[in-house]
């Protein structure tokens, strides 16, 4: 009897090193002899998946043990439709059905016994599914992997509690623990590593030994485990990572390449404050200055394709690109509570450079300041693929306090990067997060290569003086703030009753000389009219967007929710619909195409037809202020046309009575005749003598004028 229970014993706790595979395992009582026969055999595929340092530094003697963690019987085949089930790791929609269990006190790893059943099935049997490992064999390896990674994770003093990996899976470290960031995940391969860190960490590494793709799809995922491992588990794969994002603007988004070979350089970007709650402390971006795909080669004067070429690559600003978090306001209207409280989803949006300084130099009255970073080449590959893998993925939640665009910005920098002197550092705002760069020496706050592009404010007041004529304060700051109380408060009929009064004005015409100087000055006047009128309908549509957008989402009217449904469905198409398979940064052939998106704007067309004409009615009010500013505007310009005309004729006029004057004497004739010929000292002092407050020196070499010369002569 004794020899019978020991013989029992043997086999129920036998190690399986007698077994062509690593790992230290046993297995529990009462194993079934079939079970182990379907184990054993698992263990040898999943040994050869596993990196040799995780298998070297697993705890010994594993135990096994088979038992049903649910009532299920067999693994659920809708696994695909259950995905977004986040408490476990889960298929099916009734009750979760549990894969497997790692007990680190007991040193147990327990299987459900449905999973062993579809290993008992083997490959080429096994139903197959859409969505993760794509089989639900498959899905059972991946199960075994999971547990032994927990396994190495909890035995190895929690690697995945690294700031190293935080950073790398969007967590954040809290006080009492570490939490996810990427909440709603817009292309997670598997939403369990939503959970916590260590499911994270366990679910990465079932994807970084069986998928040959994770490298193309989550690339600096994979250069973790790549370097946390030592291994490359698949150097003979066949994929590369895709560089197309999607760049957003008003009209939607349109795919364009951002190829970590062309980048020049990568800047800081900061965005100044602006009036508004949310935009008070400025706004963090950053700045890829993408170099051309292409340029004339100075020397052969031949086309040559884009490598990075230095500063003349700044001149290339139509292809810089802008890295931005932003709340993804959805609903249309921005509530600041919900802002607070973090009521609105964060995503990387890819922008124009050209769309941002529009958006804040010219609709915000805000200064832009590019400060160049100190990154090596290196760096900035690392920069652009995080940027790629969050831009498609990332989905946080955005809070004015503590998840902002400084926040988030510090944290995709040390996610891409990897340095700890970055981890030591937390700040929340963004001139904050410039200090810190600075202090880190990523940049240099002192540095002569720092790009100021400054808000149309200096401009914008120039043409408020001469326009309107009001005696402003001598500060900068009041200025502005005269300025926007005008643009503010003042009724286009007021602006176009001032403009009426300007017109009558009237130039003397005994004194030539003096009728060209005032006729100048009124043209500079009436262009300040235009130039101020044609600010008032950018600040004024932008507020009247705002109020119809908040109109369109807090009506009742069932008419206004179906009208704006099918505007939004035509027109600006949601993000996570542009690639709708697979996970991490798509392949080109998981993408819509630019014929698509093209298809989706033309069809644009009639909803948006609708929605005007609904917001014409409901809106009356305020499109008829908007087509008065669009009515001055022209006026303004007719009127700034007709004083143009009669400025040049006046001066054509004066500049033949002085001509007639100077070929009377020798030294000034010989000055005429240079001139005419193009010397440069001779049009300067032509110039001079015409009057430099009425002539530029583009107009001096004009051909006409030149054609007036040498007829006086």
């Amino acid at each position: 009897m004794k020899k019978l229970i020991g013989l029992i014993l043997l086999s129920s706790l036998c190690s399986l090193s007698a077994y062509s595979h690593d790992l230290s395992l046993k297995y529990a009582l009462n194993t079934k002899a079939s079970d182990i026969a379907v184990i054993n055999t698992t263990m040898e595929e999943v040994s050869q998946l596993l990196p040799q340092k995780l298998k070297k530094n697993l705890p010994p003697d594993i135990i096994i043990k088979i038992e049903a963690l649910s009532s299920h019987k067999v693994i659920p085949d809708e696994v695909c439709v259950s995905a977004s089930a986040h408490d476990s790791k889960v298929a099916g929609a009734a009750k979760p059905f549990i894969y497997g269990q790692y007990n680190q006190v007991k040193n147990t790893l327990t299987i459900h016994s449905a999973v062993v059943l579809e290993l008992a099935k083997g490959s080429e049997k096994s139903t197959r599914i859409n969505c993760q490992h794509k089989s639900l064999y498959d899905q059972a390896i991946a199960t075994i992997i999971h547990e032994i990674t927990h396994a190495y994770d909890l035995n190895n003093g929690r690697v995945s509690n690294s700031i190293e990996y935080i950073n790398r899976a969007g967590f954040k470290k809290g006080l009492l623990k570490i939490k996810n960031k990427n909440i709603q995940a817009m292309r997670s391969a598997d939403v369990y590593e939503l959970v916590n860190i260590a499911e994270s960490f366990a679910v990465n590494m079932e994807y970084f030994t069986m998928d040959p793709e994770f490298m193309c799809r989550k690339p600096s995922m994979f250069e973790y485990f790549k370097k946390q491992f030592e291994v490359d588990p698949f150097p003979e794969r066949d994929c590369k990572v895709n560089n197309t994002v999607m760049m957003s603007s008003i009209t939607g988004f349109s795919p364009v390449q951002l190829d970590a070979s062309r980048v020049y350089r990568i800047d800081y970007l900061l965005a100044s404050a602006g009036k508004d709650v949310s935009s008070g402390f400025g706004h963090s971006m950053f700045r890829i200055i993408v170099c051309a795909p292409e340029r004339i080669d100075p020397m052969t004067k031949k086309i040559i394709p884009a490598t990075p070429f230095g500063k003349k690559c700044l001149d290339d600003k139509l292809f810089h690109l802008v890295v931005s978090y932003r709340a993804n306001v959805e609903d249309a209207k921005l509530n600041y509570l919900k802002g607070v409280t973090g009521g609105y989803p964060s995503m990387l949006f890819i922008l124009s450079f050209s769309d941002v300084l529009d958006e804040y130099n010219r609709d915000e009255l805000r200064d832009v300041i590019s400060y160049p970073m100190k990154l090596t080449a290196k760096e900035r590959e690392e920069f652009v693929t995080k940027v790629k893998e969050e831009h498609w993925n990332y989905r946080g939640s955005y809070k004015f306090i503590n998840n902002n665009c400084a926040v988030e910005s510090y944290d995709l920098l040390k996610a891409a990067l990897d340095r700890n002197d970055l981890n030591l550092k937390k700040s929340l705002t963004p001139n904050g997060v410039l200090e810190d760069l600075d202090k880190l020496q990523y940049l240099s706050m002192a540095s002569n290569e720092i790009e100021t592009y400054k808000a149309k404010t200096d401009s914008i007041i120039l043409a408020y003086n001469k326009a309107y004529g009001f005696k402003l304060f001598n500060s900068e700051k009041s200025n502005k703030s005269a300025v926007q109380k005008f643009i503010d408060k003042s009724t286009a009929e007021e602006r176009e009753q001032r403009f009426i009064n300007f017109t009558k004005l009237s130039t003397p015409s005994a004194d030539l000389n003096a009728e060209v100087n005032l006729l100048k000055d009124k043209l500079v006047t009436a262009s300040s009219f235009s130039v101020m009128e044609q600010q008032i309908l950018r600040t004024t549509g932008l507020k009247f967007r705002k109020q119809a957008a908040e109109m369109f989402m807090d009506t009742e009217n069932a008419e206004a929710q179906e009208l704006i449904k099918e505007t939004t469905n035509a027109f600006a198409q949601k993000f996570n619909t542009l690639a709708v398979v697979g996970y991490g940064i798509p392949f080109d052939n998981e993408m819509v195409t630019k014929s698509d998106l093209d298809n989706k704007s033309t069809a644009s067309v009639e909803a948006l037809a609708k929605s005007e004409a609904y917001l014409r009615q409901t809106m009356a009010r305020e499109f008829a202020i908007l087509e008065k500013i669009e009515a001055n505007i022209q006026k303004y310009n007719k009127e700034s046309f007709a004083v143009r005309k009669e400025f040049r004729a006046k001066l054509e006029m004066y500049i033949n009575q002085v001509l007639v004057n100077l070929t009377r004497e020798d030294f000034t004739r010989g000055v005429l005749v240079s001139a005419g010929r193009g010397d440069a000292e001779s049009l300067k002092r032509v110039r001079e003598l015409l009057g430099s407050d009425l002539v530029t020196d583009k107009e001096i070499l004009d051909s006409k004028l030149v054609k007036l010369i040498n007829d006086r002569l």
